[in-house]
């Protein structure tokens, strides 16, 4: 459920292609954004990885992307259709990385969910 919620949030941001991994069988052209639910790096918490993808020659969209602007969709929880709030903690980052996949570029976000419910 969260994932979905994270993924909602994102598309009313500058890059509206927001897809969860493992529903797609290809992957978009860039500029996209990829929500990965993990397990959490912490004990009883759940990890979204949220990675940005974006084309060569963008880096300042890119980086203006994952160190801001997700801060800005995701300001600390997200709330479902009926007004429950999720709280969760930023984690981490990946800075800018090659995707040989695509000939683009990637960064990541990690954030954390603690594992019990709504507030």
């Amino acid at each position: 459920m969260q994932a979905n919620l994270i993924i909602k949030a994102l598309e009313k941001g500058s890059i509206p292609t927001v897809v969860l991994y493992s529903d797609t069988a290809t992957m978009p052209e860039p500029p996209y954004v990829v929500v990965k639910p993990e397990a959490g790096s912490l004990a009883s918490t759940r990890q979204f990885r949220i990675i940005v993808h974006h084309v060569k020659g963008q880096f300042d969209k890119l980086e203006y992307y994952a160190l801001n602007e997700i801060d800005e969709l995701l300001p600390g929880f997200v709330r479902d259709d009926d007004g429950n709030r999720y709280r969760f903690y930023r984690s981490g980052y990946t800075d800018v990385t090659a995707e040989p996949y695509d000939g683009g570029y990637f960064m990541e976000r990690v954030f954390l969910f603690p594992m019990l419910g709504t507030y």
